[in-house]
């Protein structure tokens, strides 16, 4: 599709070379043929994209700009209905038409299910799944359209796979609406999730859970949200949307993690910590402001002495 047809069905400027593209995604998975999304100027020197998605800015570049002065998340909202209507995506948020099995589990369309898989009852799956070989899906899950869930994966009992991201945006008039999201939702090879979890699925790119890692129960997994190899996620932890988690890396109970942060190999992070920001590779942190483990505890044994403990 022309840069140009979006532009005059939208009514938005561009400025540059028109061209033709298949998709949309965030700058740092856009390829060629995506229009890359441009949240701040510092991510366009790596965009390998040939057309950005922005609003207004001062800056020389050689690269084609689709302009627009709506909200971002409302822009990218509309780009993706024009996407879809043109079948260049798929819109997984449709309703599903399930149809009865008779293992008591109820089946979308255009789905892909090994035979040596075991569903139990009251399990529901959305159109276009994929499910591996040898996993375990116990009672009373949802799986969201659009998931692919690889070979000899388990989840637990209530938990929803490929839930609606949880993306708002502001339309012309300041009113807020939710995006419910193109991406898909793979989990990988050897993934155990636990009961009464939450993945959602991406926005314009994939929610990503790599082989070998764990989740523990009650824990929400965020939009677009890329989690690494042999990683475990303690019980009640929730990681907002684009944060990215490398491999080896443990997070403890009643962690939240904000959103666009990165947290390095090899890192540990305590129970009850607040991850603001990114964290470098084979760290520890604890505490309130996700501070290095040493360090906070060197800080909390500084206030006690300050201050001294509270009689009872």
């Amino acid at each position: 599709m022309k840069i140009s047809e979006i532009a005059n069905i939208l009514d938005y400027d561009y400025i540059g070379e028109d061209c033709d593209i298949v998709g949309i995604a965030y700058s740092n998975e856009a390829s060629e043929r995506d229009i890359a999304v441009i949240r701040s100027k510092s991510e366009i020197p790596g965009v390998r994209s040939k057309v950005l998605l922005t609003r207004p800015i001062l800056i020389p570049i050689s690269k084609t700009l689709i302009v627009t002065y709506d909200d971002i998340g409302y822009a990218i909202n509309k780009i993706c209905d024009i996407l879809i209507q043109r079948g260049l995506k798929c819109n997984y948020s449709l309703p599903v038409k399930f149809a009865k099995t008779n293992g008591d589990y109820y089946v979308g369309q255009k789905c892909n299910i090994a035979n040596d898989t075991t569903i139990y009852p009251n399990v529901y799956i959305g159109n276009d799944v994929s499910i591996g070989h040898g996993c375990i899906i116990e009672p009373n899950v949802v799986i969201g359209s659009g998931t692919e869930i690889k070979d000899h994966v388990t989840i637990g009992s209530g938990s929803r796979i490929g839930a609606d991201s949880f993306y708002h945006y502001y339309d012309e008039l300041e009113i807020i609406h939710q995006f419910s999201g193109i991406g898909k939702t793979i989990i990988e090879e050897n993934v155990r999730i636990g009961c009464n979890c939450i993945v959602q699925r991406g926005t314009i790119s994939n929610t990503y859970i790599s082989r070998d890692t764990v989740l523990g129960n009650g824990i929400d997994v965020g939009h677009d949200v890329k989690l690494g190899k042999n990683c475990k996620v303690v019980s009640q932890t929730g990681i907002a949307g684009n944060v990215k988690v490398k491999d080896n890396v443990i997070i403890y109970g009643q962690v939240g993690i904000s959103n666009d942060v990165v947290v390095g190999k090899n890192v540990v992070v305590k129970a009850k910590t607040l991850v603001s920001k990114s964290i470098e590779d084979n760290k520890i942190v604890f505490g309130m402001y996700g501070r290095e483990y040493d360090k906070e505890l060197r800080i909390a044994s500084k206030l006690r002495r300050e201050y001294g403990r509270k009689e009872e």
